[in-house]
């Protein structure tokens, strides 16, 4: 039946997704929702066939940006701008919806208490995913549905864009930042809890979504997540507390990795390369959090995380 309310937006930003958003277009168009939705893809210079495949999908409202006008924050807050609907869902290209009741899971949760500012999915490795980064997901994103609000938001919570739902007033009033050079999502939540608001994981909303990372990514990474976060006041207690975290971070991690991996039933082959591939991951990435702490350490913080 025709009508002209939009319930929901979903928003995805793209580049060079020729890979995977075919098949995430396809999931979102198969949900068994009964809302009505809208598509709006933001591609920032795709030079495969992202925006042919996005195309080829009658409906789909497409932004066209330069690659320079990419900001985690900015291309999302983009997208929010453009959305007719009173929720809008932001997915990754690269983040594949599970099932049939990926959207409907994310939407749901608002009905339960009109304080509930966002929600965010369950994230579950894609097939060949490094052991050590499955180990990562399976201990940040469990079976077991939480909620968090103020209150509690010293314990471990992690919100993520790769998949959640937003109301679109609470945006209104708390958009993300544009100037922040990754975490927006995390800056965001913090922000939010601190207005008062809470916000929910449900691991009935599913998508596969995992990276192996090469090490160059993972340090360039956790180099500028550290560095959005201005963890250090001064660059002492950057250089000495923070070397301290990171070596024990490095430690700590490995170790897991190293029991993790051991116990799986896996060839000696197997798991000889993924102790070797979990090792360098967890020095690259420590070394890429402790250069972002250095790098940071005394600067004004964007806002809180």
């Amino acid at each position: 039946m025709e009508t002209n309310k939009t319930d929901i937006s979903i928003i995805i930003p793209a580049k060079n997704s020729g890979g995977t958003i075919r098949r995430c277009l396809d999931a979102v168009w198969a949900q068994e929702c009964s809302a009505v939705w809208e598509v709006i893809v933001i591609d920032s210079g795709s030079e495969d066939d992202t925006i042919a495949i996005v195309e080829e999908n009658k409906g789909i409202r497409l932004i066209q940006i330069g690659p320079d006008e990419f900001g985690h924050g900015k291309t999302r807050n983009l997208g929010a701008k453009m959305a007719k609907g009173d929720f809008l869902v932001f997915l990754n290209a690269d983040a594949i919806p599970r099932n049939p009741c990926w959207l409907s899971s994310l939407i749901e949760e608002f009905a339960r208490d009109e304080k509930i500012a966002g929600v965010y999915s369950r994230h579950i490795p894609k097939s060949g995913c490094y052991l050590y980064m499955a180990r990562d997901l399976e201990k940040s994103m469990s079976a077991k549905r939480m909620e968090m609000s103020q209150a509690d938001r010293h314990g471990y919570f992690l919100f993520s864009t790769v998949s959640a739902a937003i109301r679109k007033d609470i945006w209104t009033a708390y958009p993300f930042l544009d100037e922040i050079l990754i975490a927006e999502d995390q800056n965001w939540a913090v922000r939010v809890l601190q207005g008062g608001f809470k916000l929910i994981y449900t691991p009935a909303s599913i998508v596969h979504h995992s990276h192996n990372y090469s090490l160059k990514e993972l340090f360039r990474l956790k180099c500028r997540v550290s560095l959005s976060s201005r963890k250090f006041s001064n660059r002492a207690s950057a250089f000495i507390a923070g070397a301290f975290l990171a070596l024990g971070g490095m430690i700590f991690k490995f170790s897991g990795d190293f029991i993790y991996i051991m116990r799986n039933d896996l060839p000696l082959k197997r798991k000889i390369s993924e102790i070797f591939i979990s090792l360098g991951a967890r020095i690259f990435s420590f070394s890429g959090r402790y250069v972002g702490w250095l790098k940071g350490a005394g600067h004004d913080q964007p806002s809180p995380l």
